[in-house]
Parts: structure tokens; sequence; C-alpha cells
């Protein structure tokens, strides 16, 4: 799993806790560039990936916020794509 920065760890922390099952963030490279991030709900953990093709500084951090927001909300699985 990649460092994240300390807020966003902390929300990955406390959504392990509440849902009692460990959640990781880690980044994905691949040719779909449209694909900025994806959730999914496995047995026994949470994905969440973000495609690291982008170009910024923690540009990512709101694309894993919103994947955290939508864990947390119940949703299973979800993909973030450019328009």
């Amino acid at each position: 799993m990649d460092p994240l920065p300390r807020p966003l760890e902390q929300q990955r922390r406390a959504l392990s806790r509440a849902l009692g099952r460990p959640v990781r963030v880690r980044a994905v490279r691949t040719p779909d560039r449209g694909l900025r991030g994806r959730l999914r709900v496995e047995p026994g953990r949470v994905v969440i990936e973000y495609q690291v093709s982008q170009e910024g500084y923690f540009w990512y951090v709101p694309i894993v916020e919103e994947l955290l927001r939508r864990a947390a909300a119940g949703e299973r699985e979800v993909e973030l794509r450019h328009p």
C-alpha cells in the first residue's frame, strides 16, 4: 500500500474499523486512460485503487476521499472515470 497523506490515512483506518475489515488503497497503472479510480468490496477486504498515470502532486486525494465515502455509504463496486 502506498503511503497516504495523514488525513487520508486516518479516514482509511476509521473506515477499516467501522467495516470490520481491512481497507487497502493502492496505485495502479492501467492502459485505460479514462479510469480515475475504483472501489471493490471483496470477501474480507475493501480495495480502493487509483490510476497513477495522472499528472500532479496529490491529485488522487479527492478520488480516494470519494471512494472512501462511497464505501462508508455501503456501495460495493464503483468505478470513477474521466468524462
